[in-house]
């Protein structure tokens, strides 16, 4: 089978498609026909060598078939699965095991689950890590509900964009901040961060309370200023810091309003985990409530033009390889 491997750590240009054996089936696993599967910015962090977490360490040992989110067909398997089309993602793809970006994917039977029929496998390979992580953050560790606000930061990226989803989902009012403020949010109120002080436009905005719920998708300096925009007793979850690994907090502000902070890492996050969360958002998908990432499509052969145009920048858009 082709695969993408990730045989020197780099650029782009490191990547090579190479033909390799397909994945023997052992007792308890299913062989999947990968038919979509994503590139993500993790993905460019893993070729460079720079993903390691409490899970993880040290950096992923070469040689590797990259790529964590898949969707596809079981080709091989107990009867009861032979033809079901799937969808899956997890931290361990193409660090502790090879990954999704081949031809063929082995992976335990009882992590497998079908994938919404409302979405191409493109779609379904694009949902996995930005939704998963969206809801793992505003569910899991934020259990935000009907009736609150919550503000997403760095709103016209693909998490955000699934975070808006999912919280309207659950009957949340949705403020939308970014500097590049993209024309087809969804969110209740957006914020053009260039142009307002964030934290006054929200204290505007929900008549000086506060929100009751962050999620930070951009970090180091943005996230003091996104603490402060919470009322007493509010809480955040932050997911990334791409501009800084580090940032300046008002501890005196946070203690004293007993507000919480919540880190939500999903290269811990194992197959069996996420195929629970996927469960949730493929009904979400099925009635309509939650709406597919948009994608742009390359061929597996062209892997390295894919990895290339995630680092040129596709806000909102995921870049998804075919097979």
């Amino acid at each position: 089978m082709r695969a993408v491997r990730i045989t020197a750590h780099g650029g782009p240009d490191a990547l090579t498609v190479q033909d390799i054996p397909t994945p023997r089936r052992t007792p308890g696993t299913v062989l999947v026909h990968v038919r979509a599967a994503t590139v993500n910015p993790v993905d460019l962090a893993n070729l460079a060598g720079k993903v390691t977490s409490a899970v993880h360490r040290p950096a992923t040992p070469l040689p590797r078939t990259a790529g964590r989110d898949y969707a596809g067909v079981v080709t091989d398997g107990p009867d009861h699965l032979r033809g079901l089309e799937v969808w899956g993602t997890s931290g361990g793809l193409a660090v502790t095991h090879d990954g999704a970006q081949a031809d063929y994917l082995l992976v335990p039977e009882d992590t497998v689950r079908p994938k919404p029929a409302s979405l191409t496998f493109a779609q379904a390979a694009a949902a996995g890590l930005t939704h998963t992580v969206a809801w793992l953050a505003l569910a899991d560790r934020l259990n935000l509900h009907a009736g609150e606000t919550l503000l997403v930061t760095g709103a016209s990226g693909a998490v955000a964009r699934a975070a808006t989803d999912i919280a309207h989902w659950r009957g949340a009012t949705v403020i939308a901040a970014d500097r590049r403020l993209a024309d087809d949010l969804t969110a209740d109120v957006t914020i053009d961060t260039t142009t307002h002080d964030l934290t006054r436009a929200v204290l505007r905005a929900t008549d000086g309370t506060g929100v009751d719920a962050v999620l930070d998708t951009v970090g180091g300096p943005l996230l003091n200023p996104a603490l402060t925009t919470l009322r007493p007793g509010g809480r955040a979850a932050v997911i990334a810091s791409a501009l800084s690994p580090t940032a300046t907090v008002d501890v005196l502000d946070f203690y004293r309003n007993e507000r919480t902070l919540h880190g939500v890492n999903t290269l811990d996050l194992p197959l069996a985990k996420a195929a629970d969360v996927l469960d949730i958002l493929r009904r979400g998908f099925d009635t309509g409530a939650l709406t597919p990432p948009r994608t742009t499509t390359f061929p597996l052969d062209q892997a390295s033009a894919a990895y290339q145009a995630v680092i040129d920048g596709t806000p909102g858009t995921k870049i998804v390889l075919t097979t």
